[in-house]
Formats: C-alpha cells, sequence, structure tokens
C-alpha cells in the first residue's frame, strides 16, 4: 500500500468571466514511505496546486486522493488540518517566518496548537531542532538580522518539529544562491534519510530534481516521466 495515492486527479477553477481553467489534468502516481520524488515545471504548470492537494490544503475536482490507502475526499476540515498538522512539514521559496518572534520562537510556532508534552516542552523541542539545523546559536535572533540560508534552515526546522512523515517544499532553493541552496538539498536529504521521511520537491530547477529518486515533468497540468537527458548532475559545494 501506497502512503500517497493520485488516481485521475483533476483541478479546475471557475474564472470571474466564467470560463473555466484547467490547472491539473488527469493526474495519476504514487509516491511510498521513505522516497524522494521530484517534479518540474516551469510557473504555472501546476506545481504549487499539486503540492497543495497532496498535502490536504486543497481539493481535487475530479479523480482520487488516497492517504495510507484511505480516501480523503470525506475528510471534515478538521481532520484534515489534524492531518495535516500531524503528517506534513511544509517548506517553501518564501519562508514566512513570523515577523517580531525569535527564531525558537518560529520554530515552536506550530506546537503552540499542539497537546499534552509536546505543548510544554516545545521550547526545548524547537532549540533541539534549530541545533539540528545548525542554529542553536541564533535562537534568540529576530528573522531580519538572518541570512536567506539561515532563514530557510529556520524554516526548515519549523516544518519539522512535529516529526512529518511527508516533507513538502515548493521551490525551497528558488531564492538562495548555488551554494546556500545546495547546502539546503544536503540538510533536507540528511533529515529525510535519518527519520524516514517521505520527501516531495517541486521545483524548476533540474540540478535540484536530480537528487530525488524519481522524476516527473508537470506541463500545462500533466504530469508524466522526466526526460532522465533533462536532468543536469546534483550540484557539488567545494570548500575553500
Amino acid at each position: 500500500m501506497s502512503l500517497i495515492e493520485l488516481d485521475g486527479v483533476s483541478r479546475t477553477v471557475i474564472l470571474p468571466d466564467g470560463d473555466r481553467l484547467e490547472i491539473l489534468r488527469d493526474v495519476t502516481f504514487t509516491i511510498e514511505t521513505g522516497e524522494h520524488v521530484s517534479i518540474v515545471g516551469r510557473s504555472g504548470s501546476g506545481k504549487s496546486t499539486l503540492l497543495n492537494l497532496m498535502g490536504l490544503l486543497d481539493t481535487p475536482t475530479e479523480g482520487e486522493y488516497r492517504l495510507d490507502g484511505r480516501p480523503t475526499a470525506g475528510l471534515s476540515q478538521r481532520r484534515r488540518a489534524r492531518l495535516r498538522g500531524a503528517g506534513f512539514g511544509f517548506v517553501f521559496q518564501q519562508f514566512n517566518l513570523l515577523p517580531g518572534r525569535s527564531a525558537l520562537e518560529n520554530v515552536a510556532a506550530p506546537l503552540l496548537y499542539a497537546g499534552g508534552r509536546e505543548f510544554w516542552t516545545r521550547r526545548r523541542l524547537a532549540h533541539d531542532m534549530l541545533t539540528r539545523v545548525g542554529l542553536g546559536d541564533r535562537a534568540d535572533t529576530m528573522p531580519e538580522k538572518l541570512s536567506g540560508g539561515e532563514q530557510q534552515r529556520v524554516a526548515i526546522a519549523r516544518s519539522l518539529i512535529r516529526r512529518p512523515r511527508v516533507i513538502l517544499c515548493d521551490e525551497p532553493t528558488g531564492a538562495l544562491d548555488v551554494q546556500t541552496g545546495t547546502e539546503i538539498m544536503d540538510l533536507l536529504d540528511a533529515i529525510a534519510a535519518e527519520t524516514g521521511s517521505t520527501l516531495v520537491t517541486i521545483t524548476h530547477d533540474t540540478m535540484v530534481a536530480a537528487r530525488a529518486h524519481r522524476h516527473y515533468r508537470l506541463d500545462a497540468g500533466v504530469l508524466g516521466p522526466l526526460d532522465p537527458a533533462l536532468l543536469g548532475a546534483p550540484r557539488q559545494v567545494v570548500s575553500a
């Protein structure tokens, strides 16, 4: 049984003039526990919509999305939110850190909605996660005092604080330089391997996509295999 199964999934929206816009068209694929899957596509190809569907932030217009073999169509909004909060971590191109809150407070924020031990030990758990991403000494620093790479590390720590089964990354290196982006992907790969998490990377960068176990291309809402000839070798950072 696959962890994530999309079967004939389409997503259509009605525009203000009444026209129908097909964002996704008959998408069918599966993802297994512990896999790293990349989906490559240009801006407007439907990549973010597909990620939102997998992360229970949106619902298909047609087709079925099964999580752990169970259909998600009949889930209440409350149940979807609980599954999303407990099972999914999101990493976006824009770091979306809370202004006026320290790195530690940003990482601990998801645990404000947790219960029991997670809630009462949230600051220690957040500090431990910041240490895991190499920022234990920056816990009290405000986001505006952090570099782009450091802000993305804080965002990653926040996404992982509840030990999600699935890490969904939407252009995680898009706002970073090449070396910092490579370091961020190294970190994501290492944490996913360590925890056994499933990693899904949505990107336009074939170098980033090349790091995955399986590669797809999304073009005008249609998902298919990515030609291996289009993949570049993963970038390597050489220390001076």
